[in-house]
């Protein structure tokens, strides 16, 4: 809860300084821009057994703090570390059930910008969307399972991106992350198990040499 209420706080602050691009600045010339932030949101474990408990039970909580670096006005890359605590209510008609665990992961991530495909690069626009795909680590704590575990992650998703000023925006970003079926040490047939996300986030830029030329 306190974390919380601390990314909320964060992310309330900026909407106290001036919404204008600042002074000087060209909200149309595009510049290399490197940004970190954070965000943090529910996430689902849609597993096993998935059929019979729903969402119900599966709800837990995903935090991220990433750097990402724009390369052109449409693609950039992004590096993110991210911690999970996840549930998984089991299947009923096996001893598997009601395990509570955490994960770790680092991912890299391609960006691609739709918002500045379709129209002209404009910092005084609001909202830009973006697509992005990626690929990393994850490891999972033993918990109630037999072992630890470490293996390959896979992401995919859309962000919006609301533009409070020149440095700051809000983030609500939709992830799809996959991983091995190995995952919760249960296998049933299928390859993968997966777990969606939806976040709130803050993002910070440091806009290299924008400036009116």
């Amino acid at each position: 809860m306190k974390k919380i209420v601390f990314i909320i706080s964060i992310l309330v602050f900026p909407f106290f300084a001036n919404s204008q691009i600042r002074k000087g600045v060209s909200p149309f010339r595009f510049n290399q821009d490197m940004y970190l932030g954070a965000n943090i949101g529910p996430n689902a474990f849609l597993a096993d057994g998935f059929s019979e408990y729903g969402l119900n039970g599966s709800i837990g909580l995903s935090e991220s703090v990433f750097i990402g670096y724009n390369l052109t006005e449409v693609f950039g890359v992004r590096a993110m570390g991210a911690f999970s605590s996840m549930n998984w209510p089991g299947i009923s008609s096996s001893q598997v059930s009601g395990i509570k665990f955490s994960t770790i992961s680092m991912s890299f991530e391609v960006l691609y910008n739709l918002s500045n495909t379709f129209d002209i690069y404009n910092l005084n626009r609001p909202f830009d969307v973006s697509l992005f795909g990626g690929v990393g680590y994850i490891a999972r704590e033993k918990a109630m399972f037999q072992n630890e575990y470490l293996g390959m992650l896979y992401k995919a998703g859309v962000q919006v991106d609301y533009r409070l000023n020149y440095k700051f925006d809000i983030s609500v970003t939709a992830t799809g992350n996959i991983v091995s079926e190995a995952f919760n040490e249960y296998k049933v047939g299928r390859n993968f198990d997966a777990f969606p996300e939806i976040k709130l986030g803050l993002t910070y830029h440091i806009r290299v040499g924008s400036s009116f030329r």
